[in-house]
């Protein structure tokens, strides 16, 4: 036979499936065997086709998440597939084919068929080749039954002794009762394993198996004692002494022994326990000197650690916990380090150290806590009391994963899953555990009413964008709950109107908003003053001034921006409020901005005008001709008017008339100035200045006929007639009387128009023209003193 050459051409691994093919050349002729394993048997079956081709398939009983592309090769092609939790590979031979189970050893059975029954095995090959590689023997017929070999079952050697014979036990039964001592011991009956244990080095003090046996003994003990804790109401057998005893003797006479390290561990327990702090110490030193990689000597550290940390002696047991964090080769004794430097880093307010320890745990080990599922429970709790929420619920969710649905806690562990998912914010989590709850137990969960109010309460947290879904939404936990949930539904409202710009909305439900607390995210008061301003504000724009005035002062807005500081000047102007006003032209007086500040003081004197302060406003008219010469622009006529109308106000004449020939030069055409020439007339009719009442009357005459009005007439034109008459220019004043004899002026002013016409006509010795005017004046049917003085005139001409 030619050497065979084997190459490992595909290899394909999926948890406990292996699929391998091994290929080689025997003879010139190619052949391989394809091998399919697996942990747990299985069936593969032979299915033949219409061109006698053989085509083979394989079905493993649970489904294997991980995508398995086709394998096309030589010899054969595999394909991979999933259905209904079930997991089918394929084989389809390119060549001839034969598929062949591999068998359990032979003294494994005790009956051997020429045929194998059609059974489940966890080993199969396929034999591939191009040709047969050998010739099969003719198969005779005959009769297919059973050959039973119950004597010689399995072939056994049994122990031998130092010079390599056997060792007899044919009268000895020791080897059977300490299959059944280990087997009380993995049943957790730790009170028979020490009895028996006594039992059978009784009957058997020269055994064997004594090492095997007084450890199972130490380690029930351990078991027993560790599970009494603190409680001695219980009268033991034994003690941790006895535990010391045995272990002082076991590592004498088993010194090389390979469970050495757990004997030595336990005694250190033990020692632990009686306060026998030397002998531990002593123990613990053993242990890291010579067995310093032994997961027993990492677990023998930590309950010295635990020991130092009731001591008081809290930096020495964190240190220790961390060397075995960080050196244990173990997994579950690294995690049981982590789990004891997070619990301690709890009690220290230590949060966030404390959850970096567990995510270690949960990140690498986390089986590791469903091996005291009782004891992760509490930790969890823990870890809520302390505010650690999301590591609380990444422990729930393990424990549910491995948690039958018929398990008494699995209920009240759901429902915590779901609240600490929601503590942590993690929404979509905490309500996919609150709908499984309710799947569960909606009809007969003892917290079907807390679930379904932790549900109401989620919605505010979830990802809803549906405006219209929202807002009904809330409608029905308002209506529902008079609690915390209805009080937060209307917040939620009331801030989804304020989205929608519905602020009017929002003051409808004023009243509701003011009785809930003030002890949510949402502050009740701040969605009323928002709303309150983005109305005042939409008002504002409209120029609704009175409506923005009053919601100011409703909600005592402050409306600061500077976007709304000249149309929220305007208003408080147009409403009367000059001190707010003020308040906000005053901000601005020392602007850097030479621009802003010289509109900021002009508006400073229209409020300052308007409050009555004229001798401030006249403060104002030096730094207003400054910044107009600096800016080369001119005083706005409005604040020009307020400049002079305060100086009339002080009746400062001298003043009032430098500033109206300003106006005259800087604004000749405005018809505004008629108002303000006539208060000079009048200031200077009071001053008795009839010069200069006749330069300004006569400017108010020819404006008035500039902008055809006649506003001013005939009052001005009186005061103008009575001046020319006390500076003697007789002619000029008749002149103005008789130009406003064509007006339709009232009867009063007919009377008095008509006197002045006469009395001047007489200083002119025009009779009979004084006559017709007094004549025309008594006739006008109205009360009058100017008109007894026509009478008199008229009685006095007619007597001549």
């Amino acid at each position: 036979m030619k050497s065979i050459l084997i190459f490992l051409l595909a290899s394909v691994q999926l948890l406990a499936l292996e699929i391998v093919l091994n290929s080689g050349k025997e003879s010139k002729v190619n052949y391989a065997i394809l091998h399919v394993m697996d942990a747990k048997p299985f069936l593969c079956q032979t299915i033949p086709d219409a061109l006698d081709k053989k085509h083979y398939i394989c079905k493993i009983d649970r489904p294997i998440n991980k995508p398995i592309e086709s394998k096309k090769m030589k010899l054969a092609e595999l394909d991979f597939y999933e259905k209904d939790g079930e997991f089918y590979v394929t084989i389809d031979p390119k060549v001839d084919s034969k598929l062949i189970p591999v068998e359990e050893s032979l003294y494994l059975n005790s009956e051997i068929l020429t045929k194998p029954k059609e059974k489940l095995y966890s080993h199969w090959t396929i034999l591939l080749q191009e040709k047969p590689l050998y010739e099969e023997n003719s198969a005779r017929d005959g009769l297919d039954f059973p050959v039973d070999f119950p004597k010689y079952q399995k072939p056994y050697i049994g122990a031998l002794d130092l010079n390599g014979a056997p060792i007899s036990y044919a009268q000895s039964k020791d080897i059977g009762l300490y299959l059944e001592i280990k087997q009380e011991y993995e049943n957790g009956y730790y009170d028979s394993v020490v009895k028996d244990v006594k039992r059978v080095l009784t009957l058997f003090p020269n055994s064997i198996f004594r090492s095997e046996l007084e450890l199972y003994q130490m380690r029930a003990m351990d078991k027993i004692l560790s599970a009494k804790g603190e409680d001695k109401s219980d009268n033991l057998a034994f003690n941790d002494n006895d535990i010391v005893n045995v272990g002082k003797r076991w590592t004498k006479e088993f010194a090389s022994d390979e469970n050495i390290p757990e004997v030595l561990m336990l005694m250190t327990k033990a020692y632990i326990k009686i306060g026998s702090k030397s002998d531990a110490n002593y123990f613990i030193d053993i242990l890291v000197s010579e067995h310093p990689d032994s997961l027993f000597t990492k677990r023998a550290i930590l309950l010295y650690a635990d020991n130092l940390f009731l001591k008081k002696e809290k930096d020495k047991a964190m240190k220790l916990y961390l060397d075995v964090l960080y050196s244990a080769q173990d997994l579950d004794i690294a995690s049981e380090a982590a789990i004891r430097l997070s619990d301690h880093q709890m009690d220290a307010g230590k949060m966030k150290e404390a959850k970096e320890y567990l995510l270690k745990v949960l990140n690498v080990n986390a089986q590791f806590l469903l091996k005291d599922k009782d004891a992760s429970y509490k930790l969890a709790r823990r870890l809520f009391e302390h505010r650690l929420y999301d590591v609380a619920a990444k422990i729930t969710d393990l424990l549910l994963e491995n948690t039958p649905k018929k398990a008494d806690n699995r209920e009240l562990l759901l429902k915590e899953s779901g609240d600490w998912h929601a503590k942590a914010n993690e929404v979509e989590a905490a309500h996919a555990r609150y709908q499984e709850y309710l799947s569960d137990y909606k009809n007969s969960g003892e917290y079907v009413q807390e679930v379904n109010e932790s549900l109401d309460e989620l919605f505010f947290k979830l990802s809803e964008n549906n405006e219209t879904k929202l807002a009904n939404y809330y409608d029905k936990l308002i209506e529902k709950y008079s609690n915390e949930i209805g009080q937060k539904a209307l917040l939620e409202k009331a801030k989804l109107l304020l989205k929608q710009q519905r602020f009017e909305e929002v003051l409808v439900l004023q009243k509701e908003l003011e009785k809930v607390p003030d002890r949510f995210e949402i502050k009740p008061e701040e969605l009323i003053y928002e709303a309150a301003k983005s109305l005042a504000l939409q008002n504002l724009q409209k120029d609704e001034c009175q409506a923005v005035v009053t919601m100011i002062e409703t909600y005592k807005l402050q409306i600061g921006e500077k976007e709304y500081e000249e149309k929220l000047f305007q208003c408080f102007m147009r409403t009367s409020r000059f001190e707010r006003a003020r308040e906000i032209s005053s901000s601005h007086l020392k602007d850097s901005a030479l621009q802003s500040r010289y509109k900021w003081a002009q508006k400073e004197v229209q409020a300052l005008f308007m409050m009555g302060k004229y001798q401030e406003v006249i403060g104002f008219k030096e730094d207003l001709k400054t910044l107009s010469f600096s800016l080369r622009e001119k005083i706005g006529l409005e604040t020009i008017r307020d400049l002079f109308f305060s100086l009339v106000k002080l009746k400062n004449l001298e003043g009032a008339t430098s500033l109206v020939e300003s106006i005259k030069i800087l604004y000749p055409d405005e018809s505004t100035n008629l108002d303000i020439y006539y208060e000079i007339v009048k200031m200077a009719a009071d001053a008795k200045n009839d010069l200069l009442l006749v330069t300004y009357a006569q400017a108010i005459i020819e404006m008035q006929k500039k902008f055809k009005s006649t506003t001013l007439t005939p009052t001005v034109e009186f005061s103008y007639i009575d001046a020319l008459k006390r500076l003697g220019r007789d002619d000029e004043a008749l002149s103005i009387a008789e130009s406003l004899l064509p007006l339709s002026l009232n009867n009063k002013d007919k009377i008095r128009l008509f006197y002045q016409a006469g009395e001047l006509s007489l200083k002119r010795q025009e009779n009979a023209k004084a006559k017709e005017y007094f004549t025309k004046c008594i006739a006008i049917n109205d009360n009058s003193t100017w008109k007894g003085i026509c009478q008199q005139n008229l009685d006095l001409l007619i007597a001549q």
